[in-house]
């Protein structure tokens, strides 16, 4: 869910965006929509970088990313205050828990009964030769889980390289930015200037660069 415009945006932010997440969480699971839409919005660049290490045959990004909204809308309502845990990391948990068993359920939908299977090795009778009905089969054209496997091979040596070269603050400015958060929003949440935030994050992209992090965006980047 996103506000309809930009003055939505920042109603919201004025009124949500100061307040400890605890309560903002309280008062969205109280029934206060304007509470609930903040935490939607404000969150909504994670669950479209969690949907993008993900594959289900059938689907688009854009479908894996609304299951992963629904795993959000579904952190806020058994968030806890009690919980000794951080709203954020239950929300990635929740989030990736709801596109994974999702996933599951769908392949298990498309599985074909067993008692329905033939074999790859039995003949195949269609061909000029005698073969055998995987031989048959094209050679898969897509690697889409090994390509996802690679993908986050990578992203966790990226994640040690940064956290070895990168302060407290620079780590929590970039993971703040990785979100989708305004250099105004970072620095009223980490209590510093726009100038502040704006300088952590030039010196994280050349200590990026001095590591050859190929690829890396801190715009885009999810410390998760």
């Amino acid at each position: 869910m996103k506000p309809r415009n930009n003055d939505g945006r920042r109603r919201l932010n004025a009124e949500f965006g100061r307040l400890p997440e605890r309560t903002v969480v309280e008062r969205a699971r109280g029934g206060d929509a304007g509470a609930m839409e903040y935490l939607l919005y404000r969150y909504r660049s994670l669950v479209s970088t969690k949907a993008r290490y993900y594959y289900l045959i059938g689907a688009e990004t854009s479908d894996l990313i609304q299951i992963g909204m629904i795993g959000l809308w579904r952190a806020v309502i058994d968030f806890t205050p009690d919980k000794d845990i951080s709203f954020l990391s239950f929300a990635r948990i929740c989030i990736e828990r709801h596109i994974i068993s999702s996933i599951k359920k769908a392949t298990r939908r498309k599985q074909a009964p067993l008692n329905m299977a033939v074999s790859l090795d039995h003949p195949d009778h269609t061909a000029e030769h005698e073969t055998t009905l995987a031989e048959s089969f094209p050679n898969p054209t897509h690697l889409q889980p090994l390509e996802m496997l690679l993908q986050r091979e990578e992203k966790e040596l990226m994640h040690t390289a940064l956290q070895s070269v990168l302060s407290e603050f620079e780590w929590k400015v970039l993971s703040n930015y990785g979100l989708g958060l305004s250099y105004l929003e970072i620095a009223d949440d980490l209590g510093c200037k726009p100038k502040a935030v704006d300088n952590a994050l030039e010196r994280i992209r050349s200590k990026a660069s001095r590591r050859r992090l190929d690829g890396f965006d801190p715009a885009t980047y999810d410390v998760a």
